[in-house]
């Protein structure tokens, strides 16, 4: 059987104890504070991501051309759309 621990040790396992134990606590209540702050702006649709003060893209003026021939109008929105062509690459 092992002999009762000295009192200053049982002292300082019981200090040991209530430290971690605020710590702990004050660990959880801040993160439930910080959980519960942005749970309640999302449920009143105060959602940061979707402001309306986000910028949006500028509009881009569509001016027609038309190729020699007449047959195919492009607009500048259309020729930014286009996507570029793919790339080949080659793993060594």
């Amino acid at each position: 059987m092992t002999p009762p621990p000295h009192p200053a040790v049982a002292d300082r396992r019981a200090r040991f104890r209530r430290i971690r134990q605020s710590i702990l606590a004050t660990a959880v209540a801040v993160f439930v504070a910080v959980f519960a702050t942005i749970y309640v702006q999302m449920a009143a649709g105060k959602d940061p991501a979707l402001s309306a003060s986000s910028s949006s893209p500028p509009a881009v003026a569509s001016t027609a051309t038309t190729d020699e021939d007449d047959s195919a109008v492009t607009t500048e929105q259309e020729q930014e759309q286009s996507s570029p062509p793919a790339i080949t690459t080659r793993q060594s």
